[in-house]
């Protein structure tokens, strides 16, 4: 009993190590300016802009200034100046790589936890090419 308890217990450790970092990481909070270039720059640019008096706005960024960007609705390809001073936030549109790949990460971890109570569960069953595998 001892030896399966130990072995679940490093299985758990192994499978939720790669979580450490992603739980301890705080996200930056970027200037509208800031995240409106860092979305050029990365051509991410389709986002949701919401402005200081409560509305919000869907659409490409097109070009950036000094003092503002220009927001191109997707569906009447009508262009929008926006300056900075008048955005609460600007967020990407859609899933970020970071939830996707936590998602991934969650079907991954879910179908080693199943295999491995069922490993546990009836170890006569666990069988590697002829070699039994009994704890």
């Amino acid at each position: 009993m001892k030896r399966r308890l130990l072995t679940l217990s490093l299985a758990f450790a192994i499978v939720l190590t790669p979580f450490g970092p992603a739980v301890q990481a705080h996200p930056s909070k970027l200037t509208p300016k800031a995240e409106v270039e860092k979305r050029l720059n990365k051509k991410e640019t389709r986002v949701k802009v919401k402005l200081n008096n409560g509305s919000e706005l869907k659409g490409r960024i097109t070009q950036s200034s000094e003092n503002g960007f220009t927001l191109s609705d997707e569906k009447s390809g009508k262009n929008t100046d926006i300056a900075y001073a008048d955005v609460q936030n600007v967020e990407g549109r859609g899933m970020s790589k970071k939830k996707k790949a936590f998602i991934i990460t969650g079907v991954v971890v879910a179908v080693a936890v199943t295999a491995l109570v069922l490993a546990l569960k009836d170890p006569g069953n666990f069988n590697l090419s002829g070699i039994n595998i009994n704890f």
